[in-house]
């Protein structure tokens, strides 16, 4: 009897296999096995969302994945490429390399400064920023509505500082009365800006919107300035929001106070992206419409400034991208705070929006002053009011200004605005 035996090949299903591609597969199997069984873990005694630990186990099986098969991919080229391709590919690897390598000695380097720079000063921490912001389509952050951030200052591991910053439901900071009598109040005061019109360290009276209301008894004070804000959020908001529904007065002013550091916010430079995580608003400089969030409508740009702003060398020798402001950056500053002026004008039917200029000793050669007012602006130039920065104006635990540079201010400003007619002769 002849019975049929099938010849040896080398097609058997369990004949182990070790060429470069089956390798890879064998990679990626393993990763795809290890993180299903991680998620299943995660499921039954996490809460189902595949993030374990503060770690988001889908996104990190993705990037293994992206990064063997990159290398996979590279190593063939340099290997099996033309010459051309197979010189280009090495040249970019190389240079690479030495990047990289650049990087992990100027990390040693300052780590090492660091710590023995920072061992001999009081080892201040806090706030925890991110308990004070929700998310916005178009701002990006914003503060939460109805909400009280505890701004808190801790000095090995105690409460040193801590403050009640309270925002009403337009996600406004709260500006409290001055006065018990409560007077009536028939113009509203709108404030723009950063942490410095916001109140960053200070409490909810010592804030610019709350010496301005104190100094004018017969305006209302409206806070729309927020920590990290920049002209893009004054254009943002006043794009996307109806503020006229939002204040009770029909007539009135609008501050915005201009920081020279609002200009890298406005570029945006890599240390801003990085610094703000690319939450804040997208600009097309066409049409000087704000878009949505930066970090969403422009993902590879996002993942470039973040990039930089994580390099170690540009930690170590405080250098930011662009390196120095540029005439378009100090035009494209000037721009959005002009289309924000214009905004205001559309909704509150006046030409009442100013510019302040807070005292700064680092800049006083900055051209915004001129370019604003080559736009037309309203422009208080109070750069050489008190010398800031200083230890007289500044925040011992802090770099922000003190209740007595924001009173200052609001004090010269209410004196200016009463010669030129800006608080008690206004007209719609």
């Amino acid at each position: 009897m002849y019975f049929y035996r099938p010849k040896n090949t080398n097609m058997s299903f369990f004949q182990k296999n070790t060429s470069l591609f089956a390798r890879l597969g064998y990679f990626i199997s393993f990763v795809i096995l290890l993180l299903l069984s991680l998620i299943g873990v995660e499921f039954f005694v996490g809460n189902g969302d595949g993030i374990w630990f503060d770690y988001d186990l889908r996104l990190i099986g993705f990037r293994l994945v992206a990064w063997a098969v990159s290398f996979v991919v590279l190593y063939l080229l340099i290997r099996n490429g033309p010459p051309l391709l197979q010189n280009v590919l090495l040249s970019l690897v190389s240079v690479l390399l030495v990047i990289y390598g650049v990087e992990v000695v100027v990390g040693w380097i300052h780590d090492a400064s660091q710590k023995s720079t920072t061992s001999s000063l009081p080892q201040y921490a806090g706030p925890a920023y991110d308990s004070s912001y929700a998310f916005d389509e178009f701002l990006g952050r914003k503060p939460i509505p109805n909400h009280t951030f505890w701004w808190t200052k801790t000095l090995k591991g105690k409460p040193v500082v801590q403050i009640g910053m309270k925002a009403d439901s337009f996600s406004r900071r709260i500006t409290p009365f001055a006065d018990s009598t409560h007077p009536k109040r028939d113009k509203y005061a709108l404030f723009f800006g950063c942490s410095f019109t916001y109140g960053d360290a200070v409490k909810d009276n010592e804030t610019i919107p709350y010496y301005f209301q104190k100094e004018n008894a017969d305006y209302q004070a409206y806070n729309y300035a927020f920590f990290g804000y920049s002209p893009r959020h004054a254009l943002a908001r006043l794009q996307h929001e109806d503020l006229t529904k939002q204040v009770s007065q029909k007539q009135g002013i609008a501050i915005y106070t201009y920081i020279e550091d609002h200009v890298n916010r406005a570029i945006p430079s890599a240390g801003w992206i990085g610094m703000y995580d690319g939450y804040f608003p997208d600009l097309d400089e066409s049409t000087m419409k704000t878009t949505g969030v930066y970090r969403f409508v422009h993902p590879i740009k996002y993942r470039f400034g973040m990039m930089i702003f994580k390099s170690k060398v540009r930690q170590h020798f405080a250098m930011d991208f662009p390196f120095a402001y540029r005439p378009k950056d100090y035009e494209l500053t000037a721009n959005l705070i002009k289309a924000s002026q214009e905004e205001y004008k559309k909704q509150f039917k006046n030409d009442n929006f100013y510019v302040v200029v807070y005292p700064d000793l680092l800049k006083k050669d900055s051209p915004m002053i001129g370019l604003l007012k080559e736009r037309g602006l309203k422009v208080l130039d109070y750069r050489k009011l008190f010398p800031f920065p200083s230890k007289q104006y500044q925040l011992s635990y802090d770099s922000h200004p003190t209740p007595e540079a924001h009173r200052l201010l609001m004090e010269q400003l209410t004196k200016d605005l009463k010669k030129v007619g800006g608080v008690s002769g206004m007209t719609n």
